[in-house]
């Protein structure tokens, strides 16, 4: 199971609603985590343990979950910067004031290329500058008023050039199409239909944030030199949570180094007190860099959970972290 979804920022990682699973162990034995409450604090937190587990601890038949309401008074708005920076000021100090909005999305000047060249927002052109999507919600339009007046003054604060907020469905669908679009978006600045599209999950603080795209920028600038090669490069965070996916598009031959240069981009998140994934999870790529973020300690007692419940490995065997004598590690 994986946590995704831009909406994350206002109502949690998909994790937070989950409230209960009924999942089959590796020996054949059928467990449930909880009931229906939506907290509880009897005995070990299994659900959230078999939840980050990727699938490598008990396989999930059933999950009893969080809903939450459709959110009223629906707005959706963007704004323009000058620098990603800018739009990352413009979430702090949001965020100082201690408010949250629906969600808040920050992609930079080559993101919103990709949108551009790929088509897929038809309905208008975008500035290809850093820009910030957003959406504001309140049980009143009062309460929504007041957090547009809001975000209307930080963005004029940090620098924005442009800032337009609408209620208008066909207005909001087709701002939000954009964002929607930005993942497939990016399959458009293939030159080839052989090239590689490779894309990290880095999250750090959101004060680092800017920190984290700004040296992807500079790490990926320096391979496509190295190798004589036009790497394309471009990002979009989840800003509201320091969450970002920074993306290459590059030639197939140099896959080894374009994941050199992923490696490099987890080792950066990690010296900015970050994760090297936010939500995708660690997977196989990622699996040697999680002792480097949680140390062999840590990795040493996911291995005895593994061990205690899938002795024989037999659940996704080798997946977020290497079985003992699985091959040699290597260390970031």
């Amino acid at each position: 199971m994986s946590c995704s979804g831009t909406n994350a920022y206002h109502y949690g990682t998909m994790k937070e609603n989950v409230i209960s699973l009924t999942c089959v162990l590796a020996s054949g034995a059928v467990v449930k985590t909880h009931n229906r409450p939506r907290k509880s604090s009897a005995g070990y937190d299994l659900t959230h343990l078999v939840i980050g587990s990727e699938g490598t601890l008990a396989l999930v038949t059933e999950a009893v979950l969080r809903l939450a309401p459709l959110p009223r008074n629906l707005h959706v708005g963007l704004a323009t910067f000058p620098t990603f920076q800018a739009g990352v000021q413009v979430v702090v100090s949001l965020q100082k004031l201690g408010h949250r909005l629906e969600a808040l999305e920050l992609a930079d000047g080559p993101q919103m290329q990709c949108v551009n060249v790929s088509g897929l927002a038809p309905a208008r052109t975008f500035e290809e500058t850093p820009t910030l999507f957003f959406k504001i919600a309140g049980p009143s339009v009062h309460i929504a008023q007041d957090q547009i007046s809001i975000m209307q003054e930080l963005c004029k604060t940090h620098g924005a050039s442009n800032v337009e907020i609408t209620h208008q469905q066909n207005e909001m669908d087709v701002i939000w199409g954009a964002r929607k679009c930005m993942g497939t978006a990016l399959l458009a600045m293939k030159k080839k239909d052989t090239d590689l599209f490779l894309h990290s999950d880095c999250a750090v603080p959101i004060s680092n944030l800017s920190r984290l795209v700004a040296g992807t920028q500079d790490l990926i600038a320096k391979a496509s030199t190295a190798h004589q090669a036009n790497w394309f490069c471009a990002n979009v965070g989840h800003i509201g949570d320091g969450n970002v996916h920074s993306s290459i598009v590059c030639p197939q031959g140099h896959y080894d180094a374009a994941m050199s240069v992923i490696m490099d981009m987890a080792r950066l998140a990690l010296s900015l007190e970050g994760t090297v994934t936010g939500e995708h999870g660690v997977g196989m790529k990622l699996r040697d860099a999680l002792e480097e973020e949680v140390g062999s300690e840590g990795v040493g007692v996911m291995r005895g959970v593994k061990k205690s419940l899938d002795p024989r490995g037999i659940l996704n065997p080798g997946k977020v972290f290497r079985l003992a004598g699985a091959g040699a590690r290597v260390k970031l």
